[in-house]
């Protein structure tokens, strides 16, 4: 079966890029700025309209740009409803198209007050506040009068708690990566393009996405000038990923996925052994662990006397041993200190994964494409050797540490992020409760092996892994260990 891996991600914009595009659309495609104001607002009116209605008070807060715009145009479409919403706006002059909507929602009945005698004095019933006060042109810090309707929108909210429903167009008005929403948004509904900034929105705030008429792929790249280089992945459904694990009836081991493991130090064997199994239990066809303990090799054979195991040779390339070079991928690393990791002569044919104590070891080695660090935090201070102050800051030395040595990082946290030897990152901000338990990197390990011995590419295996491990994370009860999510996927139908 083949997977449409471009169906299960978004191209991410810097603001910037995000207002260029929506320019650029108008002038190719010949759709007007409030066409594009309307069809925001209708989508996100069909979407949230059964809850906006079910609140006894809608309140829109409006900025004087193109977001304003966005709450007048869903404030008239309320109207037709015959719900007339409060609306706040911001003194100052605003587009035609902005001005268009205005005039509409007055006409329909409403009316509208000045941003700044905004209060959070509101006494009794329920509030769905819409904040449509600032967008993509926003630059740090917050003006005087959106500091105010923020303070206001957080005494609301700290007053009235659950009895207020704060909703924020496109982005949340103040929000910048490095620091908290200055606004308690419970959703937030992303206009025409998936925003960068987007993705540090905490995870407790709901997001929705609004399709308006903005090119996506090929057509992007021809209107803006370039290839998107920052993606957004979506989760890999269930049914593709049971295809993604089967073999087929005439198939070799080989063929399935062939894996040299090095690892599994001295009272570290646990680890080696979670990677290899997992690997193992997804399908994979032959391996090999290599380790610089006896013990562990004596332990491995009791669990599995059938799993190939022994001691690393002393003084020999690895890669040149028989077994070794015939296999597709190489894992480097689980349970294995730094000072007994050997440094091999990593072959361009091979998909290497550097995982935990190999990570010191490579770290000013030069790499090829086909060579992927798995680094925590912690780990990645170490292979960057500077101490990160911010998502943005880590990111840079990522793409500066593969600019000089090459290979390919996936940087482990809540939300990660893959950045790519060419320099594209991919994202997955689909983090699960579940999996904060030790020993999720060894089955990560394992199952990044795994796909990759299947020939898939490093953002495919990235991806499939993040998918198989989150589902399988969410067929467990309560909170599991690491041993229990791995035989979720081994049982039928798992």
């Amino acid at each position: 079966m083949e997977i449409k891996f471009s169906e299960y991600s978004e191209s991410l914009f810097y603001d910037s890029e995000s207002r260029d595009l929506d320019g650029k659309t108008i002038e190719t495609f010949g759709i007007s700025g409030s066409h594009l104001m309307g069809f925001a607002a209708l989508s996100i009116y069909r979407s949230y309209r059964k809850k906006i209605l079910s609140y006894d008070r809608i309140q829109i807060l409006c900025g004087s740009g193109n977001n304003g715009g966005d709450g007048l145009a869903l404030a008239f479409f309320l109207a037709q409803e015959g719900k007339l919403p409060e609306v706040y706006l911001k003194t100052g002059r605003q587009s035609a198209d902005s001005e268009y909507y205005k005039n509409l929602f007055l006409k329909a009945g409403g009316e509208i007050s000045p941003l700044e005698t905004y209060s959070s004095d509101v006494r009794k019933g329920t509030v769905f506040l819409v904040d449509a006060l600032l967008g993509t042109g926003f630059r740090p810090p917050l003006e005087e009068d959106y500091s105010k309707a923020a303070n206001e929108i957080n005494s609301l909210c700290s007053l009235h708690g659950k009895n207020v429903f704060v909703l924020s167009l496109d982005t949340i008005t103040g929000f910048a990566e490095k620091s908290s929403p200055p606004i308690p948004a419970n959703a937030l509904a992303e206009i025409g393009t998936r925003k960068w900034r987007n993705v540090f929105v905490p995870g407790t705030v709901k997001t929705s996405f609004h399709r308006i008429g903005f090119p996506i792929g090929g057509s992007t790249a021809a209107i803006i000038g370039k290839p998107a280089d920052k993606f957004l992945w979506k989760r890999i459904p269930r049914r593709i990923l049971q295809h993604t694990t089967i073999r087929k009836r005439d198939s070799h081991k080989y063929e399935n996925g062939s894996l040299l493991l090095v690892g599994g130090s001295e009272g570290m064997s646990g680890a080696a052994v979670s990677s290899l199994l997992a690997f193992h239990s997804l399908g994979g066809g032959i391996s090999q662990l290599l380790t610089p303990s006896e013990n562990t090799v004596v332990q491995v054979l009791k669990k599995d006397p059938s799993l190939m195991v022994g001691p690393i040779p002393p003084n020999t390339d690895l890669l040149s041993l028989p077994f070794p070079r015939k296999v597709s991928t190489v894992l480097l690393g689980p349970g294995l200190k730094t000072e007994e990791c050997p440094i091999l002569n990593l072959s361009p044919d091979k998909h290497t994964i550097l995982d935990a104590g190999a990570i010191p070891a490579y770290k000013e080695i030069r790499l090829n494409d086909r060579t992927l660090f798995t680094p925590h935090t912690g780990e990645l201070e170490i292979l960057v050797n500077s101490k990160i102050t911010s998502v943005e800051n880590g990111l840079s030395l990522c793409k500066e540490y593969v600019r000089t040595f090459g290979g390919n990082i996936l940087w482990k946290r809540h939300s990660s992020f893959l950045i790519c030897s060419d320099e594209k990152i991919y994202v997955w901000n689909r983090p699960e409760p579940k999996l904060a338990v030790m020993g999720t990197g060894d089955l990560l390990a394992g199952i990044l092996a795994f796909y990759l011995s299947r020939k898939f590419t490093v953002p495919q295996a990235v991806q499939l892994s993040y998918s198989l491990l989150n589902e399988a994370a969410g067929k467990t009860k309560d909170f599991p260990t690491a041993s229990s999510i791995r035989k979720i996927w081994t049982r039928k139908g798992g």
